[in-house]
């Protein structure tokens, strides 16, 4: 027998005692069956061990990937909404800065104020979600692009109210930007190839990658937990066969 089938046979007994014992707890009845040599007790007494092993399947390990689920199914959602965000503030405003009246040009600051303090939270949860995930290198790496794009223009932003402290999440003074000038507006945040456009595109990578990691958590969560063996059949089926569990399978 190798070592596997030791440790799966070792898992069997260990659920077989606990059943065992809680059957004597909770009366006689349920004791006597779970002791039967009988066919019946013997289907009794798997299902038993079954169930039990069924009922430990999201603790553990799948405990953490029920956790790390929420976290990138909030991920996923946060950067597809920071993609929408990005396009809103690259298409403003609709009209050429001559074509605009005061009242327009008040309008579109208020606009992108609006708009980007969507963006910002939305960037919170974010960096929030990559970080509770970070031990993945490509969310590390993912996180530190997105620190990086606030970095490069960090004194600029800053200008327009926008600033970001030590882990990464960003801050808005909407009165601080509209109050600055609607042309440095657009240029820092309105414009392709400047931070808003560089985290939009980032968001899109971010996003593909939640999806990818969710389908692989779904499987991880929704699969059986049980042992097998190299046949992949299931222990509790061999057992309840009558087979032996073996290093051939």
């Amino acid at each position: 027998m190798n070592t596997k089938g030791i440790s799966s046979l070792i898992m069997q007994n260990r659920l077989l005692s606990r059943a065992r014992s809680r059957a004597k707890t909770h009366g006689g009845n349920a004791a006597s069956v779970l002791n039967s040599n009988s066919d019946s007790g013997k289907k009794a007494l798997l299902n038993a061990i079954k169930k039990e092993a069924d009922s430990q399947r999201y603790l553990g390990k799948n405990e953490g990937a029920a956790k790390s689920k929420e976290h990138y199914t909030a991920m996923k959602a946060a950067a597809e909404s920071i993609q929408k965000n990005a396009k809103k503030l690259l298409s403003m405003p609709s009209k050429k800065w001559e074509e605009m009246t005061e009242e327009e040009v008040a309008k579109y600051k208020e606009d992108v104020a609006s708009e980007m303090s969507s963006f910002i939270g939305n960037y919170n949860t974010l960096v929030n979600n990559l970080s509770e995930e970070a031990d993945s290198k490509v969310n590390e790496i993912y996180l530190k692009q997105l620190k990086g794009y606030f970095t490069n223009v960090k004194a600029d932003l800053e200008a327009l109210g926008i600033t970001q402290d030590g882990k990464g999440k960003l801050s808005l003074d909407e009165e601080k930007l509209k109050a600055a000038d609607a042309d440095k507006i657009k240029k820092l945040l309105g414009t392709e190839g400047t931070f808003v456009d560089d985290v939009g595109k980032r968001a899109e990578n971010v996003a593909a990658n939640a999806d990818t990691n969710l389908a692989v958590l779904n499987k991880s969560l929704y699969a059986g937990n049980y042992s097998y063996n190299q046949k992949g059949n299931d222990i509790f089926d061999i057992l309840a066969s009558g087979g032996k569990y073996n290093a051939k399978g």
